[in-house]
C-alpha cells in the first residue's frame, strides 16, 4: 500500500576520519530514491578533498523487490553494491544480497532477515554474512512518535591485516517524532566484538528535518558511525546539513485524479458512521468506479471488496473499535493509495496510508 515516490538530497558536510588531516573539508554529496509499493531504486554518494589534495569518497547503489501489498506479511529481496575510496589506500568495492521477512500491524511490526556478500581491496577478498531482526512500535496510534530496535550478528571472514576471522554483534534503537513541520531522529548502538569482549563500542546520531513545504525540508544531522565492514568504511564523525527534495510521481497523479473525482461527487469522501453495538459503516463515493477495495488493520490488511449501493455509494459494515486507524483504497485495481479526505501517515515500508478516527 506503499505511494510511489521519489526523491533527492543535496548537502555539504563537515568530516572527520582516519587518514585525513583534522581538518575542516567542503564535501559534496547527493542522494536519490524511486519506491513504489512493490520495488525501491536508491543510491547515494559522498566526496571530500583536503587542501593538500588528499581525498575520501563512497557511493551504495540499492535495489529491492517486495511481495503484494494485500497482505500482511511481506518478504522483501533487495541487493546492494558499494564502492569506497581513501586516498592513502586502495579502493574498495562490495556487494551484498538480502532476503527479509516483514510482519506488520497498525501500531508496530517485526522483521527478521539475513545478508550474505563480498569485499575486495587490493586484490583481497573477504566474504561477509549477517543475520538481523527487531520490531518498531508506535505508542500513540497517529504516527507522531514511533521506537524501533534491532540486533545483528555479523561473520566478516579473515581480516586482511592478520588472518583472524571478525565476528561482531550489534544492538540499535532509534527514536523518531513528528510534531507540525519538524522531523526528528533520534538513535544509538552498541557493538560487541571478538577483539574486545569486554569492552563495547558504541556510536550515536541525531538529526532533525525541518520541511518549509510539502515536498522540501532542510534536514540537519551529526553523529559517529562505527566501522562497515561489509563497504570497508572505516569510523567516522560527521555534521551535515542538506536539503531534501521530493518529486512529483506517477502516484501523485492518481491521488489528484480520484480528489477531484470526489470533488465533482458533491464532497463525497471516506466516512464512517456509527451503528449498533461497534458496527460501522464505511461509505465513499467515487464515480466511474466499477470496483473499490479497502484493507486496513481492522480487516488485518487483506483486501476487503465494498458493496454498491443504488445511491453509487460503496459501503462495508465491520466491527471497528475506537480510536485511529490506518486504512489504504484501491478503486478499479489500481494503486493502494491514501483516502484523499483522510491526513496521510507513514506507513511500515516508507509510504503513506490514510488516518481514520474512529468515534
Amino acid at each position: 500500500w506503499r505511494l510511489s515516490k521519489s526523491g533527492k538530497r543535496i548537502f555539504g558536510a563537515l568530516l572527520r576520519q582516519p587518514g585525513l588531516m583534522a581538518t575542516s573539508v567542503l564535501t559534496a554529496a547527493g542522494q536519490f530514491r524511486y519506491a513504489t509499493s512493490e520495488s525501491e531504486l536508491s543510491g547515494n554518494g559522498i566526496a571530500a578533498r583536503t587542501a593538500d589534495d588528499r581525498y575520501t569518497g563512497q557511493a551504495v547503489l540499492y535495489a529491492s523487490r517486495y511481495a503484494l501489498p494485500d497482505q500482511r506479511a511481506r518478504w522483501e529481496l533487495g541487493a546492494t553494491a558499494t564502492a569506497f575510496g581513501l586516498s592513502n589506500a586502495g579502493p574498495a568495492f562490495g556487494w551484498q544480497l538480502l532476503a527479509r521477512e516483514h510482519l506488520a500491524w497498525s501500531l508496530g511490526g517485526l522483521f527478521a532477515g539475513a545478508t550474505g556478500g563480498q569485499v575486495t581491496r587490493g586484490g583481497f577478498s573477504r566474504r561477509v554474512l549477517s543475520t538481523h531482526g527487531g520490531g518498531f512500535v508506535r505508542p500513540d496510534g497517529f504516527g507522531r512518535d514511533e521506537l524501533s530496535g534491532a540486533i545483528a550478528f555479523t561473520d566478516a571472514g579473515v581480516s586482511p591485516d592478520g588472518g583472524k576471522v571478525q565476528r561482531y554483534a550489534d544492538a540499535i534503537a532509534y527514536w523518531k517524532h513528528r510534531t507540525g513541520p519538524v522531523e526528528l531522529l533520534v538513535g544509538g548502538g552498541m557493538r560487541l566484538t571478538d577483539a574486545r569482549p569486554s569492552a563495547p563500542l558504541s556510536w550515536g546520531s541525531a538529526s532533525a528535518a525541518v520541511w518549509l513545504a510539502p515536498r522540501a525540508a532542510i534536514v540537519f544531522a551529526a553523529g559517529r558511525a562505527l566501522e562497515d565492514v561489509a563497504r570497508a568504511v572505516p569510523s567516522v564523525r560527521y555534521v551535515a546539513v542538506s536539503l531534501r527534495l521530493g518529486l512529483p510521481s506517477a502516484s501523485a497523479t492518481t491521488i489528484d485524479r480520484i480528489q477531484r473525482v470526489v470533488r465533482d461527487d458533491d464532497g463525497g469522501s471516506l466516512a464512517v458512521r456509527v451503528g449498533s453495538d461497534s458496527i460501522r459503516l464505511v461509505s465513499i463515493r467515487v464515480r466511474s468506479a466499477t470496483s473499490v477495495e479497502l484493507m486496513a488493520d481492522f480487516t488485518d490488511w487483506e483486501p476487503v471488496a465494498l458493496t454498491q449501493e443504488p445511491n453509487g455509494a460503496w459501503t462495508l459494515q465491520r466491527a471497528i473499535p475506537p480510536g485511529p486507524h490506518r486504512v489504504a483504497l484501491r478503486v478499479n485495481g489500481g494503486e493502494w493509495i491514501a483516502p484523499p479526505n483522510l491526513p496521510r501517515v507513514s506507513d511500515d515500508f516508507g509510504g503513506q496510508v490514510g488516518l481514520l478516527v474512529v468515534p
